[in-house]
This record gives C-alpha cells, structure tokens and sequence, in this order.
C-alpha cells in the first residue's frame, strides 16, 4: 500500500473556480461559506478528484497504463489549506483509494486500468 499527500491551496481553488465556471460563493467567500456552516471556503469536488488522479498519474501509475474509469465519493468537505493524505492499494486492473484529513475520511473510490 502507498501512502501519499496533497494539499488543497486558495490558489487551487481560485484557479479551478474560473476554469470550471464554478464560482458558487461557498468556494470563493468565507462569510458565504460560513452562512452554509462551513468553518472555511469548500474545496470544489472535482477539484480534489482532479488532485487524487494527477497524484495517481504522477506517482503511482507506469506511463503506459490508462485509466478507463473512476468513481469517488465524499463524507466530509475538503477546505482550503487541508492536507488530504491517500491511502494507495493498487491491482492488475485497479486502484482503491482512501483520503484523510486531520483524522477523518474525506474521500474513497476507486480508478479502473485498461487491460
């Protein structure tokens, strides 16, 4: 099993908020994310998804296997500033993963190779 780390920046979500078109205040205004009961600005989901596979890409996976499909789910917000912390099981065909931040799962899913 790997064990690996990112963090989740302002920056990240700022950038990823113009190039989604996602600019729901809750990720880009603390007062608005503090009116929803959040402590802090929410990460976008596919922000941290995107951050998940491109530590996959980079990190795990040999440049010559391909992943055909993925499906993560979330049980906590990620915030601003978080550092996620992925718990890495790889197979023939797949790689589970589990994410955690400051001792609660935030993340889990899963990335299908090809054959």
């Amino acid at each position: 099993m790997n064990i690996l780390t990112f963090q989740i920046t302002e920056k990240d979500i700022e950038q990823y908020a113009v190039i989604s078109g996602d600019t729901n205040p809750i990720h880009l205004d603390i007062d608005a994310a503090k009116q929803h009961g959040f402590p802090d600005r929410v990460a976008h989901g596919m922000l941290t998804i995107s951050k998940v596979l491109g530590v996959l890409s980079n990190d795990v996976l040999s440049p010559y296997e391909a992943i055909t499909d993925y499906n993560f789910s979330f049980s906590a917000p990620v915030f601003a500033g978080n550092q996620i912390t992925l718990s890495i099981k790889q197979t023939k065909n797949s790689i589970s993963v589990s994410g955690e931040c400051e001792d609660k799962k935030v993340i889990k899913g899963f990335v299908r190779l090809a054959e």
